[in-house]
């Protein structure tokens, strides 16, 4: 990836819920870590599958919304998954995020 601003997109990440009910919220442009494949870790999340129903027990845990926007993507894309979704492909990106962006 370049560092031309037309390859340029951003992704966000937000973290909601637990027991204290806290927020936080980790953002990275493409072109801050350029070091990263980060077209390839977006294309690797499974944006089209449904998110399953909330199980009452989980509600104490992390939702997290992860966000992709900018003049490189064809759409912008968003999911919000549950902790237990936070697995493979989008716990790949959301570390990398989170590193990235100072956390």
């Amino acid at each position: 990836m370049t560092d031309s601003r037309s390859d340029d997109f951003t992704v966000r990440v937000v973290r909601s819920g637990g027991f204290a009910g806290l927020r936080r919220e980790w953002r990275i442009r493409s072109s801050e870590a350029p070091d990263v494949d980060w077209a390839a870790l977006v294309d690797a999340c499974p944006w089209n599958e449904p998110e399953p129903y909330a199980d009452a027990r989980a509600r104490d845990r992390f939702s997290w919304r992860v966000e992709v926007t900018g003049p490189a993507t064809s759409r912008p894309r968003s999911a919000t998954l549950g902790d237990a979704r936070l697995t493979g492909s989008w716990r790949s990106l959301v570390d990398a995020v989170r590193e990235h962006a100072g956390d």
